[in-house]
């Protein structure tokens, strides 16, 4: 799920037109929509969303009164629906000019862009291990005989970085997804980093990834040589996961990928790559086997039964 349906309580017109806006520019569609300044019946909590926006100043809540107002009646109810997400603020009435509105489009925007992922975390298993498929040229042939050997259930989440360019994306899950025992797709805003998942990184548009093991998909281009940048990407891994954190750099051209792996190595992770005999171009292997920090070499095949036995405790001690 990327994009959700959002409703939206408010006390004012002018707030409610730019909560609108936010909701739409994140991503998400407006299921519902209230604002007090309307006069109309309170709506109850039984709407068809899967999130609340609540943005009341107080002054509009009778907190004083022994008895409970119909908006406090409401906003009860949305936090007991622990199902569904609900954001709460208590903003004034928004002025463009001033510092606050600035601050307060902001905060809200980020938090919206966050809330696919909250719902996503909700129903998926998230996966506790991290590892990351680096490949450009031959890389794909590679990555593919390597998820073709991998034993199933390793309860590992890959998040596949292809120096690629972004129209085959489509085409390269296909084929990655054709084979093996783990389901592969391309990262999206508030996909979740699940167990037994394969994530194409593309392209098009960076990526980072929460400490939730949500992701986030930018607005902006990769920055640097490379796009999508297997460093960049290896980096934020290395920073969420850590020891749980683990890179396989396949056959590719250029050095994108050995700066990471000193920072993979560094947080106790592993760091792997296909033997250079065995790559259609080796400068991508040859780069981190050169960092040192290099701990098991082999074919695709010979890297997916290694993975399968290092999560059985007998063999860890011989791929470390």
């Amino acid at each position: 799920m990327t994009g959700l349906r959002i409703g939206i309580l408010v006390d004012s017109p002018l707030k409610q037109q730019y909560l609108g806006n936010m909701v739409v520019q994140a991503g998400h569609s407006i299921g519902f929509s209230y604002s007090l300044a309307s006069g109309a019946t309170m709506p109850n909590a039984e709407q068809d969303v899967d999130a609340w926006v609540v943005d009341v100043a107080a002054e509009a809540d009778d907190s004083a009164s022994p008895e409970k107002t119909p908006l406090r009646i409401f906003t009860d109810e949305l936090l007991e629906q622990t199902r569904v997400p609900v954001i709460v603020n208590d903003t004034g009435e928004p002025t463009q000019t001033s510092a606050d509105y600035n601050n307060w489009v902001r905060r809200m925007l980020q938090r919206l862009e966050r809330l696919s992922g909250d719902v996503n975390l909700q129903a998926e298993a998230v996966a506790s291990e991290v590892w990351v498929l680096a490949a450009s040229t031959g890389g794909p042939a590679a990555v593919k005989d390597f998820l073709k050997q991998l034993p199933p259930a390793l309860n590992i989440a890959f998040v596949y970085v292809q120096h690629i360019d972004s129209g085959q994306a489509e085409t390269l899950v296909k084929m990655m997804g054709s084979v093996g025992h783990y389901a592969v797709s391309i990262a999206k805003q508030g996909s979740v980093l699940s167990e037994n998942t394969v994530t194409l990184v593309t392209a098009d548009r960076s990526l980072s990834i929460h400490d939730n093991g949500t992701l986030v998909v930018g607005k902006n281009p990769w920055v640097g040589f490379y796009s999508p940048s297997i460093d960049q990407v290896t980096a934020n891994v290395a920073r969420v996961y850590r020891q749980r954190s683990g890179i396989i750099v396949f056959s590719g051209m250029g050095d994108d990928g050995a700066a990471s792996c000193r920072l993979i190595k560094q947080q106790g992770g592993k760091v792997w790559v296909q033997s250079p005999a065995q790559c259609t171009i080796s400068s991508m292997p040859d780069a981190a086997i050169a960092t040192g920090t290099v701990g098991f070499t082999g074919s695709p095949t010979e890297l997916a039964d290694a993975l399968g036995r290092l999560k059985s405790p007998q063999y860890k001690k011989h791929y470390s």
